[in-house]
């Protein structure tokens, strides 16, 4: 008698059993996804470059002789401006540099003094390299060279188109104050120059190489 009821209340537990409701899994939270790193400081909106370097000058003229006239010199330049892009920086160069009309060195240096606007471009911006290019006047003469001294008597001076293109590499661009090693050609053509002794010489066309070094603050 005991034997057929435990069947029968086995038999009615196994549905049961299966109708029991099951638990749902538990939901996995979405994952958020990953927030871009902080971009770089992109620094001061200003560029300031000061240096110099060894410079090789030509001057060339309509009774210079063919070759023209090599004069190896001291440069000295800087540049202000502002940041256009992360790629492009704009701004004005002032740039000092002396060369020779005679061989003999009969004559002073005549020293130029360029006022150019500038502009200059990175191809990479993980790479320091940058190309530059100018446009502007040169002055040539004695009173203009440099504003720390005097004037040399009488003065004498002339302006002309002044053109500027060159290559170099920033080091540490990241930094607020770093380097630069650079290379640059600035041509005048000058037209009429008058010396100190009073000559006149025509057709005047200088160009100035200079390769330096220059401290940059942006």
């Amino acid at each position: 008698m005991i034997l057929p009821c435990l069947l029968i209340a086995l038999a009615t537990a196994a549905p049961a059993q299966a109708q029991a409701p099951t638990e749902p899994p538990a939901q996995v939270a979405p994952q958020k996804p990953p927030q871009n790193p902080p971009a770089p400081r992109a620094g001061s909106k200003w560029w300031i470059v000061g240096g110099g370097g060894f410079s090789m000058a030509r001057a060339g003229c309509a009774t210079c002789s063919r070759a023209g006239v090599f004069t190896n010199s001291k440069g000295f330049f800087v540049d202000v401006g502002g940041r256009v892009s992360p790629r492009v920086d704009a701004g004005v160069e002032v740039m000092f540099v002396t060369a020779r009309l005679d061989e003999d060195k009969t004559n002073d240096p005549v020293r130029t003094t360029f006022i150019m606007a500038v502009a200059q471009f990175r191809p990479r911006l993980e790479s320091g390299l940058y190309i530059r290019a100018g446009m502007g006047v040169g002055f040539a003469g004695n009173g203009l060279y440099s504003p720390f001294g005097p004037a040399l008597a009488p003065p004498y001076s002339t302006n002309a188109l002044g053109v500027t293109y060159g290559v170099g590499w920033i080091f540490r661009r990241e930094r607020r104050l770093t380097f630069q090693a650079n290379f640059a050609h600035h041509i005048a053509a000058l037209g009429e120059l008058q010396t100190v002794s009073g000559e006149t010489v025509k057709n005047v066309v200088g160009n100035y190489w200079m390769s330096g070094a220059a401290l940059v603050i942006r």
